[in-house]
């Protein structure tokens, strides 16, 4: 836990008191482990802090609430930054973050935040080069414990297990990245309240079903990510969707519907301000946006 803002509070309350360190921490400690605590140094075991709190007038939880207001803004600014370098492909910096994080085994931060650090490293370590695939698919099924109260219910099992099947589908290893893919489509509780990500999912699954030659099944997964798209008002992947979608009336023959496809894709894209996505779209199928 970060004990900075529990050691400024303490050092406040004892002048407060107009009591030294020394007076402070007798019959209660040493000396220097007050100066530690209020340094934000030294985590005081509850004994210590209990009878802390006695000298200062003031109950324990109070001291808890801090400790813990304190960590749990730590926390979700450590997750915050990490999801931004992460969504940025920033790796170095997420993995020299994620490095440190690892090294401060004194601290317990919660189950799913130590998933979190390890996800990242594992990750950022397999980007960087310093993971072979292979090792990076164990280090991810090992943070994954299905007998956890909470497997299936919160998106950092999902998304690990998103990140191996990205990893089986980058090394051409399609039929074991769909395992992990329908796996994660059996969760439906979860899938319908994390919709982004189950829109992530079916674009990712008609994808693969496009490199195996199975449009019909691309089809009805790039169908499927429109629909939830359409329902939660998210034109945040539209622009891929339709695109994946003309790809596939391209190989079924679907003359009739491919134009309207890219024309979509094309003009969500362009309200996303997507430059590179636009220029991909004129550059590939361009002839099919001149009316």
């Amino acid at each position: 836990m970060d004990t900075i803002l529990l050691g400024k509070e303490i050092k406040r309350l004892r002048k407060k008191h107009k009591i030294s360190q020394k007076q402070l921490a007798d019959g209660i400690c040493t000396q220097p482990t007050i100066s530690g605590v209020e340094a934000g140094k030294v985590y005081p075991s509850l004994d210590i802090l209990y009878s802390i709190s006695l000298r200062l007038k003031v109950n324990l939880d109070y001291f808890i609430k801090i400790l813990l207001n304190e960590t749990q803004h730590y926390i979700e600014e450590t997750v915050n930054h990490i999801e931004h370098l992460m969504k940025n492909l920033d790796y170095q910096d997420a993995f020299d973050i994620s490095s440190f994080e690892l090294k401060q085994k004194s601290r317990n931060l919660g189950y799913r935040f130590d998933q979190l650090i390890k996800w990242t490293y594992i990750v950022t370590s397999y980007n960087l080069k310093k993971m072979d695939w292979e090792q990076c698919i164990i280090g991810l099924n090992n943070l994954i414990d299905q007998s956890h109260p909470l497997f299936g219910q919160d998106f950092e099992d999902m998304r690990i297990k998103n990140s191996i099947a990205i990893i089986y589908a980058e090394k051409k290893e399609y039929d074991k990245s769909l395992k992990e893919y329908n796996e994660i489509l059996s969760f439906k509780d979860f899938l319908y309240h994390q919709p982004k990500f189950y829109i992530k999912v079916h674009y990712n699954i008609s994808k693969l079903y496009f490199l195996k030659d199975y449009y019909s099944e691309s089809l009805y997964h790039v169908k499927e990510g429109i629909k939830i798209s359409l329902e939660n008002e998210d034109m945040s992947s539209l622009g891929q969707l339709y695109f994946q979608q003309g790809l596939c009336f391209e190989r079924l023959n679907y003359e009739n519907d491919i134009k309207e496809c890219y024309k979509k894709s094309y003009l969500f894209f362009k309200l996303l301000n997507r430059e590179n996505f636009i220029q991909m779209v004129l550059d590939k199928k361009g002839q099919y946006l001149i009316d």
